[in-house]
């Protein structure tokens, strides 16, 4: 055999075994198959035979959440994927495999409903207009956001008034009287049925949500022993609380008038609603009418001095009024009639004008006030209703009283005799005016819609001073009256009542 023929043999026989070598042989297995790739976060973790395999698994290891939540099933995390593809990848993981690689990166899910409280539009005390946040609050059933939210409401909204209002069963006014016109949240509530985290809290009794809605928080609220002496009104304020949100926190105590004993336990937690609840009334009512005060001015006396020609007496008008709250706090009051029942009589003062020589007129709020204090006189009309007195709410002392109901641009007027020291605007005040009296006092009339004196202008008891408006960071027409010892602000707030 020739050394060629050798040479093509053994060349085509190492071509052969290459072939057999290098596997270019055919699959055995042609056709892709359905398999499931699973997705955590977006990156794939494995492929799986069966998706439910992994779902059986993962409620099975995560029996423990199944006994701490009572629920049946447990789910797959919320960024977990298992999408279907075919594939001829032999690589396939087990579901316990898939299991091991999830359970500490991503929380599991159970199955419930997610409520989200809508933010509402508010405007802060420097003018700035702002959205508070959306909330999210999840149960495992919708009755225990329902009956939270009912038992929210009933803290500012009597029972007994409210489930009349809902049975549509409400007394018809026929003489005095109230009707709720409406009751709602002003936030807008919505709700999905979804598998939750078990990361996020998630609420599975009405009470626990019910304090979390009315306090903002579930940590314990802080308490105070009475002590001898203490009633309700002083144990509030001391503590920077309302009388009502007293009440709301003590829940077995029926009034403000009911007595505490020494040694007693009460809760003075500070409110923060989760959301605002509204409430708008229709009321008629009897209403006192202060009389007015007219004076007759005599030369021959100074300023200070008082005489009274003739007592007043009060009168009694049938007034129906439009009420709106919010969160127990009455915001607006307007009044759509008022009748005359019984008609008032002035008093009549003679006062003297005269004034003396001051030599030292001081500055700024050191001024000194070149008119003697005279007698108190209320700076509105009449009838009116106080809708915020002085007093501590939602942790802020509210420094001077809100007075509503004599309608917009109706008179403001000075409470006593002394000298404008301020007469300016600003966001949190709107228009107002500060007047200093000689006993050391300041009194503060804010929110008007008008003004009609400035700084250094001398006023006397009763002088029109400028007109009831909304101006500033104000919730419905009303005078914010506030009075101050040491200087305004600055100094020490007292209850405007005390002149009176």
């Amino acid at each position: 055999m020739s050394k060629k023929i050798i040479f093509l043999t053994v060349l085509a026989a190492l071509i052969s075994g290459s072939i057999v070598f290098l596997g270019f042989t055919p699959k055995e297995n042609t056709t892709p198959r359905e398999v499931y790739r699973v997705y955590l976060a977006g990156e794939s973790i494995g492929l799986i035979e069966s998706k439910d395999e992994l779902e059986k698994y993962i409620d099975q290891e995560q029996s423990h959440l199944k006994e701490e939540y009572k629920v049946d099933k447990v789910y797959a995390p919320k960024d977990l994927d298992i999408v279907s593809e075919y594939t001829y990848d032999t690589k396939i993981s087990s579901a316990e495999e898939i299991y091991n690689k999830i359970k500490d990166l991503s929380p599991f899910t159970i199955s419930g409903y997610r409520f989200t409280i809508g933010g509402v539009e508010e405007t802060t005390e420097e003018g700035e207009t702002i959205h508070t946040e959306d909330q999210h609050i999840y149960v495992l059933e919708k009755e225990i956001f329902m009956n939270a939210v009912d038992k929210t409401i009933r803290a500012f909204v009597p029972s007994d008034e409210y489930d009349a209002f809902l049975n549509e069963d409400q007394d018809p006014i026929v003489d005095t009287g109230k009707i709720i016109e409406d009751v709602y949240p002003e936030n807008n509530i919505t709700s999905v049925q979804e598998n939750i985290p078990v990361s996020e809290k998630i609420y599975t009794s009405e009470e626990e949500l019910s304090k979390y809605l009315l306090f903002g928080t579930l940590e314990a609220q802080e308490t105070y022993i009475v002590q001898p002496g203490d009633n309700i009104a002083d144990v509030a304020f001391a503590n920077k609380i309302s009388t009502e949100e007293f009440l709301i926190a003590n829940t077995s105590i029926k009034s403000a008038q009911e007595l505490l004993y020494p040694g007693q336990q009460v809760t003075i937690g500070i409110l923060k609603p989760q959301f605002k609840t509204v409430e708008e009334d229709h009321v008629v009512q009897r209403m006192t009418v202060d009389y007015e005060t007219k004076y007759e001015d005599d030369p021959t006396q100074y300023v200070g001095y008082e005489k009274v020609k003739q007592e007043g007496q009060t009168g009694v008008r049938l007034v129906t009024q439009k009420l709106k709250k919010v969160n127990g706090e009455t915001l607006s009051v307007v009044t759509v009639e008022s009748k005359e029942e019984k008609p008032t009589v002035d008093r009549i003062v003679i006062r003297g004008t005269k004034q003396r020589t001051y030599t030292n007129s001081g500055t700024g709020y050191d001024v000194v006030v070149p008119v003697e204090i005279g007698s108190w006189v209320w700076p509105t009309k009449s009838p009116y209703t106080i809708t915020s007195p002085f007093s501590y709410r939602w942790g802020k002392l509210h420094k001077g009283i809100d007075i509503s109901g004599t309608g917009y641009g109706s008179p403001i007027r000075a409470a006593n005799n002394g000298i404008v020291v301020t007469s300016a605007y600003n966001s949190t005040n709107g228009h107002y005016i500060v007047v200093k009296h000689s006993n050391g006092y300041f009194t503060e009339y804010a929110h008007m819609s008008r003004r009609y004196k400035n700084a250094g202008d001398i006023v006397y008891a009763g002088d029109l001073i400028g007109l009831m408006g909304e101006s500033g960071y104000a919730f419905g027409v009303h005078l914010h009256f506030g009075l101050w010892t040491g200087s305004p602000y600055t100094g020490t707030p007292l209850n405007p009542l005390i002149l009176y």
